[in-house]
């Protein structure tokens, strides 16, 4: 074609672009460290599965079509890629063919077949997104400017490439090939125009055009495509659509070990911690690199929100919005966040000089509060940690680790917290449980049950964890009471802790009091490891969560299981016997805990399908997608003033489900789902009961 004017527009447009991405990593790597470079195969697996094979887009049934239609762009981008580089070679080479992708191999012919549907495909899909942009209209998207650009340059994209082919068809086909244009054509597999269907019709669609015309058109569309395909790589990082870019380094670099990054422990008596203001994040510079990677590649598509409790119940929390606050500060303090790396790797061993570069990198702070003029105190503890967020998002952006490190540093630093939580806290530090009930009373409702202690014979092969909720709430008692006659039932030995059990500090850590979490689960753990613990049962799914993936962090590694697993075990061993005498329909609320957090889903529900004569009922709202009761994050112990209440929405989903019966696994979805059928009058009718109730009350 020109080999100067693609080379001109190659140095052009590739400099631009590499000094917007020079600057972008500069931002990131300016921000705070994070190891996210370990099992390299498990993240080679995420990749394939959640990027390139779009699993949380075309796998979620509720926006299949949808799912279907981004997929297929990206699968085209991808295939496409090769025929790029085939179109820049062609700017310096006439007939420049890739390696093994030349008309003398079966792989090229093979190739341009499938880059020619592709290229129809794609056009198709870009035709459903522009139209279920301006006439669907899902409540979700935002209609901007940019969503629209995008897709007009992808579809001019995908028309310039075929309508291209097409004419050197045209050429080569009505006028005889004039300039000997270059085109596959093998005594074997014949020529390429076979292979091309779609290029065909292109062609017949410009048949029209004279020859003078059509001798134009090919370059005109050649120079279209590359002009375009540079400028759309330029424009992608100026917005929502840099993910085309970060999206598959975003999911290879996701948490791998626990479904997202876990809350740090932090060095409490390190004096310079408090000096600078780093316990948890105060300051926007503070995120570590993947967070911001994860705002880079935000899609603002806004499924966060759809499936946010807060969000869905007139919260002021709105995740798309969130990020978009959070990005817009980062970009607005990138010079002062690597002014300040570039000054802080200038550090030395002579006190006084740090002493003037800290009080200068000081200065470098955002002039804004990040809690409280970016983000406002509301949205902040408006969250429930319930993850349904992480679990819908197509790239894996961890939402929920930066609300808690904000929520450490309005607690540690600013003191900012709820001051509702108070009576919570104090109930923690002085008696060991929120209730704040005398410790010595922890084990009152095992009186009569026969059931050990660790101190009277910790010669056992399971440690039976309560909870504050089974041990001190009037109603979780009765769960604490049918899982002990479950266990004697199947001749399990085990003891609890009784009054030297501590709330595990699940909920100081999620309300940002990582010294009261620390001071609970350092007693906790020396505790377990005095009697040598090695084995756990519990009913709650907090609890469960903070013994198995937090405590390790301290030093606490214990086998911990979810009572309607150990069930389940114990079911399928024949240890106990289930009768199928439960009358009325049945429905099962999945605690976020226990499922997004811990996967635990198919084993309640196959208990339960054993004791129901009429089966499982499924809500709307279930499994990965599950609706949360509105108790985590802390929230269990805060008014929720604002807006409706969590728990009646999701009562609100089993009532309109017509269940006489909803089973839980988790003592505050038990609390909120009662709470809520008694607000709603349906207490009396819809009966909620614990999968350990259920069982007890229907064994052999």
């Amino acid at each position: 074609m020109s080999p100067i004017f693609m080379s001109l527009l190659l140095i052009v447009g590739l400099a631009i672009f590499g000094r917007t991405m020079y600057y972008k990593i500069q931002l990131l790597m300016a921000l705070e460290p994070a190891d996210r470079f370990n099992n390299i195969q498990g993240r080679l697996k995420n990749l394939i599965v959640i990027a390139i094979g779009q699993k949380r887009l075309v796998g979620r049934k509720k926006e299949w079509a949808s799912g279907i239609m981004h997929a297929f762009i990206f699968w085209g981008f991808c295939v496409l890629i090769i025929r790029s580089l085939n179109l820049y070679g062609e700017g310096f080479v006439t007939g420049f063919e890739l390696p093994l992708l030349g008309q003398s191999s079966i792989l090229g012919y093979l190739y341009i077949a499938l880059k020619d549907i592709m290229e129809l495909i794609v056009l198709l899909m870009v035709i459903y997104a522009i139209y279920r942009r301006a006439v669907v209209k899902p409540e979700r998207l935002h209609n901007t400017w940019e969503a629209y650009f995008v897709l007009g340059m992808i579809g001019v994209l995908m028309i310039s490439d075929l309508v291209y082919d097409g004419a050197r068809f045209n050429l080569i086909t009505t006028y005889g090939n004039p300039d000997h244009l270059h085109f596959f054509n093998n005594s074997q597999y014949g020529s390429e125009f076979i292979w091309t269907p779609v290029s065909v019709m292109a062609g017949k669609l410009v048949s029209g055009m004279s020859f003078e015309g059509t001798k134009t058109l090919i370059p005109f569309m050649f120079w279209v495509h590359i002009i375009t395909q540079l400028t759309f790589l330029n424009f992608l990082p100026l917005g929502k659509h840099f993910h085309v870019i970060t999206s598959l380094p975003n999911v290879f670099l996701k948490s791998l070990d626990y479904p997202h990054e876990k809350t740090k422990v932090l060095d409490l008596e390190d004096e310079s911690v408090w000096e600078d203001e780093s316990l948890g994040i105060n300051h926007i510079h503070q995120l570590n690199w993947k967070q911001g990677l994860d705002l880079y590649t935000c899609t603002e598509c806004g499924r966060c929100k759809e499936v946010c409790p807060t969000y869905t119940t007139d919260k002021p929390l709105n995740l798309k919005d969130f990020n978009d606050t959070l990005k817009a500060e980062l970009y607005d303090n990138a010079e002062r966040i690597i002014t300040r790396k570039q000054m802080a790797a200038t550090l030395t061993d002579d006190e006084e000089k740090n002493e003037e570069i800290k009080a200068k990198m000081l200065e470098l702070n955002s002039e804004k509060s990040l809690i409280g003029e970016v983000i406002e105190e509301d949205t902040l503890w408006a969250c429930t940690t319930c993850r349904a967020c992480e679990q819908v998002c197509p790239v894996t952006i961890e939402h929920v680790p930066r609300i808690m490190a904000m929520r450490q540093g309005q607690t540690l630093m600013a003191e900012a917290y709820p001051k509702e939580l108070n009576v919570a806290l104090k109930g923690l530090e002085r008696n060991g449980n929120p209730w704040g009930i005398g410790y010595d009373k922890r084990a009152d409702w095992a009186e009569g049950l026969n059931v050990k202690t660790m101190a009277e014979d910790s010669n056992v092969d399971y440690l039976l964890w309560v909870g504050c909720a089974g041990s001190f709430d009037d109603r979780t008692k009765k769960v604490s009471e049918a899982l002990v006659k479950i266990l004697q039932k199947a001749d399990i030995s085990f003891a609890i802790l009784g009054k030297e059990e501590k709330c595990t500090g699940d909920f100081a850590r999620r309300v940002g009091n990582e010294m009261m979490y620390q001071m609970m689960a350092e007693e906790n753990i020396g505790t377990l490891n005095n009697y040598n613990v090695k084995k756990i049962i519990t009913a709650c799914p907090h609890c469960l969560n903070t013994l198995k993936h937090e405590y390790p962090q301290m030093g606490g590694n214990y086998e911990v299981i979810h009572h309607a697993e150990f069930i389940d075990q114990l079911v399928n061993s024949g240890k106990i016997i289930l009768n199928k005498s439960l009358e009325g329909t049945l429905t099962y609320h999945d605690p976020c805990y226990l499922g997004r957090y811990n996967s635990v889903y198919d084993q309640p529900r196959s208990i339960l399908n054993a004791i129901s004569k009429d089966g499982l009922k499924e809500l709307d709202r279930n499994g990965q997608e599950s609706f949360c009761c509105g108790a985590g994050g802390g929230r269990m112990w805060m008014e929720e003033t604002i807006g409706k209440r969590i728990n009646i929405e999701r009562s609100e989903e089993i009532i309109n489900k017509q269940a006489d019966n909803v089973a839980v696994g988790c003592p505050f979805c038990l609390t909120m789902i009662e709470d809520g059928m008694k607000e709603l009058e349906k207490d009396e009718q819809i009966k909620t009961q614990d999968i350990a109730e259920l069982v007890a009350n229907n064994m052999a």
